[in-house]
């Protein structure tokens, strides 16, 4: 299975992680679901956090904003 990097940015901190997905639409929506995931489970600012997904080839494949959770 392709391997995707999520890298959280809130602020400035950074983190990492690699996961392995069956493709990059499942990779996206884990993404999305992490970040949903957090905005209710902790305190951070949502206006100053974001969700890189970088392919195995190290292609930025999508950005999740926190608008993207409030538009659906």
């Amino acid at each position: 299975m392709p391997s995707f990097r999520f890298e959280f940015h809130e602020g400035t901190k950074n983190n990492d992680i690699t996961v392995e997905f069956i493709d990059h639409e499942a990779a996206l929506a884990e993404a999305k679901r992490a970040a949903g995931k957090m905005l209710v489970d902790s305190a951070i600012d949502p206006a100053e956090w974001l969700i890189r997904v970088y392919n195995d080839s190290e292609e930025l494949i999508g950005t999740i904003f926190r608008n993207d959770l409030l538009n659906g």
